[in-house]
C-alpha cells in the first residue's frame, strides 16, 4: 500500500492517509514515537459512497514492471477489460516531472476514465515513463535538455510489451494526456507514428520556449545556451510526420498552458496541410470545471477513440 504522513512535531503526532490499489483511504493520527493509532478520522472501506463511483465494473488495475528498451524497469498499470485479447489499447500519460502516477495507491483505481474506457473493451495502459518521479535522480534526470524524446520511446515500449504478450492490437493504440501529458501524447504520435494510431492532447505544451522559465530552464536550459534542444523538443517540428487523427482539447483561459500553445500547434498543422479535431472551451482554464463542460469533454474524447480505434474503419 501507500501512505501519504504529516507529522506535527509539536504534538508529538501524525496524520497518515493510507490506501491501496484494492482499498480506499484510512485516515488515522498516530504517535509519531510509535505509530500507535490514536484515532481514526475516516475508513474509505466502511464508506458506503466508494461503491458508486465509477463504472459497476469498477476494479483494482493490475501492477507490472517492464523493461525498456534499454534495459531500465519500468512502472507500469493495466486496466484489463473483460475477455480475452488482443484488445485495442489506449494509454494514459502525463511522463513529466514531479509525478508519479503508478503506485499501489487509490488515486490509481480511481483514474475514472481509464476505468470507464475499459468498461468499453479498450485496455488502458498507465506507464512512468524515465522523468517522472520518486525513482532517484538518474531516472528523473533521463530528460534532461532533451524533452519529448526517452519519455516517447519508453511509452512505445510499454505498448510493445503489450503487443508481445498477445494483449494489444498493435494496429488499434491511441494515447491521451493533458498538459505535460497533453505534450507527451502529440509527440507520441508524431515521433512514433508506426506504435500510435491516433492521439488526444489535452492542453498541450507545445513549444517549451513558450512556457513557464522557472520550469522549463530547470529542464532545457535557456533557448540561447540550448537552440537545438528547444526545437527537437517543440511538437511543431515533428508536425510533418505525424499522420494519425489528432484530437485538441483546451480551454480558452488557461493560465498554466497558455492556449497560445494550441494556436501555434493549430497554425503548424494548417501549414503542413495535416487534418485534426479541435474541442475548445472558451470559459475554462487548465482544466475544465462546469459540469457541462466536463461531460462534453468525456463525450469527445470517448466518441474519438471508438471512432479512431474500430475495429473496422467506418464502424463503432
Amino acid at each position: 500500500g501507500w501512505h501519504d504522513v504529516v507529522v506535527d512535531s509539536g504534538s508529538g503526532r501524525l496524520v497518515d492517509v493510507h490506501s491501496a490499489a484494492d482499498r480506499p483511504p484510512r485516515i488515522e493520527i498516530c504517535s509519531a514515537s510509535d505509530g500507535t493509532t490514536l484515532h481514526v478520522l475516516h475508513d474509505g472501506a466502511t464508506d458506503p459512497r466508494i461503491a458508486s463511483v465509477g463504472p459497476p465494473d469498477r476494479i483494482a488495475p493490475e501492477l507490472v514492471v517492464l523493461p525498456s528498451r534499454d534495459g531500465v524497469p519500468l512502472q507500469a498499470a493495466l486496466f484489463r477489460p473483460e475477455g480475452r485479447g488482443p484488445w485495442p489499447v489506449i494509454v494514459s500519460c502525463y511522463g513529466g516531472p514531479h509525478v508519479q502516477r503508478v503506485a499501489d495507491f487509490w488515486d490509481l483505481t480511481m483514474q475514472l476514465r481509464a476505468q470507464y474506457l475499459r468498461s468499453l473493451g479498450f485496455l488502458v495502459l498507465v506507464l512512468d515513463n524515465r522523468g517522472s518521479a520518486r525513482r532517484g535522480t538518474e531516472f528523473e534526470g533521463a530528460i534532461h535538455r532533451d524533452m519529448g524524446n526517452v519519455e516517447v520511446r519508453d511509452q512505445e515500449d510499454g505498448v510493445r510489451w503489450l503487443v508481445d504478450r498477445g494483449l494489444a492490437d498493435p494496429a488499434r493504440v491511441g494515447i491521451y494526456g493533458w498538459s505535460y501529458g497533453g505534450y507527451l501524447s502529440a509527440m507520441c504520435l508524431a515521433r512514433a507514428p508506426d506504435t500510435f494510431a491516433c492521439a488526444c492532447a489535452g492542453a498541450p505544451v507545445s513549444h517549451w520556449d513558450g512556457y513557464d522559465t522557472h520550469y522549463s530552464e530547470r529542464y532545457m536550459g535557456s533557448p540561447a545556451e540550448n537552440p537545438e534542444g528547444y526545437r527537437v523538443s517543440s511538437v511543431m517540428a515533428h508536425v510533418p510526420s505525424l499522420r494519425g487523427p489528432l484530437l485538441l482539447v483546451h480551454g480558452m483561459l488557461d493560465e498554466n498552458v497558455h492556449f497560445r500553445h494550441t494556436a501555434r500547434l493549430v497554425n503548424a498543422l494548417n501549414r503542413a496541410g495535416k487534418t485534426y479535431e479541435i474541442q475548445l472551451y472558451p470559459d475554462e482554464r487548465h482544466l475544465p470545471r462546469n459540469r457541462a463542460d466536463r461531460i462534453s469533454m468525456e463525450e469527445r474524447i470517448r466518441d474519438f477513440f471508438v471512432k479512431s480505434l474500430a475495429d473496422e474503419p467506418g464502424t463503432s
